[in-house]
C-alpha cells in the first residue's frame, strides 16, 4: 500500500492536534511500530541518526551522508537543497561531540513505506499565565529514497525578520 503525501500530512496534523488534547500525557516516547519492515526500520534509524549527528551535535559536514543534494524543503524558512542547510546550520555555533542517543526523544516515531514521521513534545510557559506550563506538539516528516532524505515537512510557520530559522521546536539544540 502506497502512503500518499496528502494522507500523510492529514495524519500528521491529526496526531499533533489530538496529542495536544490528551489529558495527563506521559513524556515517555511511544515505541516505534513493531511491525515495520526492515527497510522502514532502516529509514527511521537514518532520520534519528540525522537528527542526533547533524541537528543536535551540529556536524554540518555530515549533511551529505544523510540528505540528497536536491532535498525538497517544505519549511517556509529554508530553501531547497543541502547547500542552504550547510550555510544556515554552519552559523548555529560550536560543533558538539556526537552523543550516543538523542537528548530529546520524539513522543511518536514511525516509518511507513518511504515516509518517516516524528512528533515532538514541548513544555513551555503559558503566555496568558507564565507561572504555568503547557504542552504542545510539533512534527517533522521525511521522505527517504535510496537511503537519503529527499524531502522534509514540518509544522514551522514563516518567521518574522531577524527571528530564528525554524528553531525552538523538535528538540533542536
Amino acid at each position: 500500500m502506497r502512503f500518499s503525501i496528502g494522507k500523510y500530512i492529514a495524519a500528521a496534523a491529526l496526531v499533533a492536534v489530538c496529542s495536544a488534547m490528551l489529558p495527563g500525557q506521559t513524556k515517555t516516547p511511544l515505541p516505534a511500530k513493531a511491525s515495520m519492515t526492515a527497510q522502514e526500520k532502516k529509514n527511521l534509524q537514518l532520520v534519528l541518526d540525522w537528527w542526533r549527528e547533524v541537528l543536535q551535535a551540529r556536524h554540518v559536514e555530515l549533511i551529505d551522508k544523510y540528505a540528497d543534494p536536491n532535498l525538497i524543503q517544505h519549511n517556509p524558512n529554508f530553501g531547497n537543497g543541502t547547500a542552504t542547510l550547510k550555510q544556515l546550520f554552519g552559523q548555529r555555533g560550536a560543533v558538539n561531540p556526537i552523543p550516543a542517543t538523542l537528548t530529546t526523544l520524539p513522543e511518536i516515531q514511525l516509518s511507513q513505506g518511504d515516509i518517516v514521521l516524528m512528533v515532538w513534545g514541548h513544555d513551555v510557559p503559558d503566555p496568558a499565565n507564565p507561572s504555568k506550563m503547557y504542552h504542545y506538539t510539533s512534527f517533522d516528516g521525511f521522505r527517504i529514497e535510496n537511503n537519503k532524505i529527499v524531502e522534509h515537512w514540518d509544522s514551522a510557520m514563516r518567521n518574522a525578520p531577524n527571528a530564528g530559522r525554524g528553531e525552538g521546536r523538535g528538540g533542536r539544540q
